[in-house]
């Protein structure tokens, strides 16, 4: 008897269960999904300003049918550029320029052109490498209700380079001469999270919303950097290193040189700096900087060593300020380059 009850149980617990899902299936109603995609014309960036200004053509292909969903082609086309700058709202109306549909599927393409902001990470400056993201956002509907993907196929078919989907040709040529170098482009579906109801108790108090980035990765072109950056640093490095190869007693010398290189140093650093904005973390440079500081004043402690030993006259101390000077000829490139390479790791 009482295994008759705790089977009846199960049984009717099975059944509120799918019924429940079978009215929830029946009530809940499908997401629209907009294949969207960006095909960028220019692109110029300004380091300083953390800021980008891009033009490029879009378009979105989805499927609706109002009467069924409730929701009009005019909120669907509700994009918001997330990290746009001075962008007015409803303005993406005024940037369509082609429209078609078929049945119940629509093509949509417009041209936008205007500034992003984008989060620049100079601590490998001047070989840094920075993330240009164009981030797009249905204003009106969560994830539950629109979704975003990327239209791969159309990509596919204009047998662009996998690595430089989505970018023109002009700008794939200019590319190999401006002072930076785009290494690749990246399109992925993520979510936009809000923590917060924006005031409605009804609301959820998170909310998440489909987004689809384009992401366009470019370093520096390694050329011009080193030479405004690495041969005058050399150049400096190797007036330090003049000290070595000089007799313990023209300290005067020493000193001229180990002044005039430090100074040198301090006022290049100084000029470098004014190509970044300001920033509140060592970057790599200054660790190369700072390495050359700290070489500079171990070649004038060295000096003063050597020239004290030396000044004593006695044989010993003199032979020994000799095998020192010799040694810091090795030692001192030997702690510059594995410092550079190093920081670099």
């Amino acid at each position: 008897m009482r295994l008759y009850k705790v089977y009846n149980y199960f049984f009717v617990l099975l059944c509120s269960i799918v019924f429940s899902t079978l009215i929830q299936g029946k009530t809940t109603k499908p997401p629209i999904y907009v294949h969207y995609g960006l095909f960028v014309k220019k692109l110029s960036v300004d380091f300083k300003a953390s800021t980008f200004h891009s033009e490029f053509y879009w378009w979105a292909i989805f499927t609706n049918d109002s009467t069924k969903t409730g929701i009009s082609n005019d909120d669907i086309l509700q994009f918001e550029y997330v990290n746009g700058i001075d962008v007015e709202v409803g303005s993406i109306k005024n940037e369509i320029q082609y429209s078609r549909k078929t049945g119940d599927t629509s093509l949509i393409m417009g041209f936008h052109q205007g500034q992003f902001y984008f989060t620049p990470d100079y601590s490998m400056y001047p070989f840094d490498e920075q993330v240009l993201d164009i981030i797009v956002e249905n204003s009106l509907f969560p994830s539950s209700e629109l979704i975003f993907i990327s239209d791969t196929s159309s990509y596919i078919v204009s047998k662009q380079l996998s690595h430089l989907r989505g970018l023109s040709d002009d700008l794939i040529k200019s590319n190999k001469t401006g002072n930076y170098h785009i290494h690749k482009t990246d399109i992925a579906i993520v979510d936009g999270i809000y923590n917060t109801n924006f005031g409605d108790a009804t609301a959820p108090n998170t909310s998440y919303y489909s987004r689809i980035k384009a992401s366009i990765l470019i370093n520096r072109s390694f050329l011009p950097y080193i030479s405004k950056l690495i041969i005058p640093l050399i150049i400096i490095l190797i007036l330090v290193y003049f000290v070595f190869f000089l007799p313990a007693e023209k300290l005067d010398i020493a000193a001229g040189l180990t002044v005039t290189s430090l100074l040198s140093a301090i006022a290049f650093q100084t000029a470098i700096s004014t190509d970044i904005p300001e920033i509140g973390y060592i970057i790599y440079i200054d660790k190369v900087f700072y390495t050359c500081y700290f070489l500079i004043a171990l070649s004038m402690a060295q000096s003063l060593i050597t020239y004290y030993l030396d000044f004593s006259g006695e044989e010993k101390k003199v032979k020994l300020a000799s095998r020192i000077d010799y040694i810091f000829r090795f030692l001192f490139p030997l702690l510059f380059f594995t410092a550079v390479i190093l920081f670099a790791l």
